[in-house]
């Protein structure tokens, strides 16, 4: 099972809170949005910076984003406030997971017991891993890998497509895909 299966299977199931620990967010984003496109949901992403958005949303975009949300207690209050289907992406979000952060620690317990009982998944990604114990029942960890060897070389593949009216780099992409 690839760990895209994995993460579709534990939505469909409505896991709740899905932690993946990757330092490729822009891959990882890329499946969340793949599984939601095939299940009809909508996506949101979160970062203390931008607050909740729809995934893919330029970061110039200002009319789709709510100051609010930068704060991640209101940024949770919008995930139970929303009633349609939908993933959350919450970006880099251990910080807020640490042990003086009470109000976030109880309000994800909060949601959790929610969610079970909806269309909606709040996903977690970061390259470290920051889980309170009160949250250990709750929160499914998933490592998320680097890309095979073959996905690497599709890419590769792509790449020679976008390139090919520079026929030196497509034959230096092709040496490099043959040397592995």
């Amino acid at each position: 099972m690839t760990i895209s299966q994995e993460i579709e299977t534990l939505i469909r199931a409505r896991y709740p809170l899905l932690y993946l620990v990757t330092s490729e967010e822009l891959r990882a984003v890329e499946a969340i949005v793949e599984i939601a496109q095939r299940r009809q949901k909508k996506v949101f992403e979160w970062s203390c910076s931008t607050g909740i958005v729809p995934a893919g949303a330029s970061i110039q975009s200002q009319k789709s984003r709510n100051p609010a949300t930068k704060d991640p207690l209101a940024a949770l209050d919008q995930v139970i406030e929303q009633v349609e289907p939908a993933i959350y992406l919450f970006k880099d979000f251990h910080p807020f997971l640490t042990k003086n952060n009470f109000a976030i620690t109880r309000k994800l317990k909060e949601i959790a017991l929610h969610l079970k009982n909806s269309f909606k998944t709040i996903v977690l990604v970061s390259s470290v891993l920051e889980i309170p114990v009160e949250l250990e029942k709750e929160v499914t960890v998933l490592n998320f890998p680097l890309p095979t060897r073959e996905e690497i070389k599709d890419h590769m593949s792509a790449n020679v497509c976008r390139c090919g009216t520079y026929p030196r780099i497509v034959r230096a992409i092709e040496r490099a895909a043959r040397e592995g």
